[in-house]
């Protein structure tokens, strides 16, 4: 009996897992429904290609296609801590201050400079949005495609 139990229990278990990670704002799944990623180049980012590469390639994986929102400054980090824009592109130092609001990858191209302070090309996406973070972290890590 106490078997049976167990097994139950875990397939509960893992059924429950089945979807992690998951967008607490639920973005992927508006991207999906949508067919559009709003991202956002931040002003000062020639070198922003290789990055909306990136998230070209999980807009497509998803069905959707980039949606390129001009919004500017500190109104971009409001935009995507709410929820407005899916993604920044720009240059953030590792000591950033936004590090704590945002959730930013490693670097876009590049590695990673031994200075924190110095800013260098990465993606910017909303904290939570776990899935989100996870596949374009993947992808920044594989490089082009």
């Amino acid at each position: 009996m106490r078997y049976r139990f167990a097994l139950s229990f875990a397939a509960l278990l893992l059924a429950a897992c089945d979807s992690l990670p998951r967008d607490a704002a639920g973005t992927t799944e508006r991207i999906e429904r949508t067919h559009a990623m709003r991202v956002t180049v931040l002003p000062g980012t020639p070198d922003a290609q290789p990055a909306l590469a990136l998230v070209g390639a999980y807009a497509r994986d998803h069905g959707a296609h980039l949606r390129l929102m001009p919004i500017h400054g500190e109104h971009a980090h409001k935009a995507l801590e709410d929820g407005e824009v899916d993604a920044l592109i720009g240059h953030f130092a590792k000591a950033s201050p936004w590090q704590a609001d945002i959730a930013l990858s490693k670097p876009v191209a590049r590695g990673e400079p031994d200075d924190k302070e110095h800013p260098v090309l990465r993606i910017a996406r909303r904290n939570g949005e776990n899935a989100l973070i996870l596949a374009t972290d993947r992808l920044v890590a594989e490089g082009p495609r």
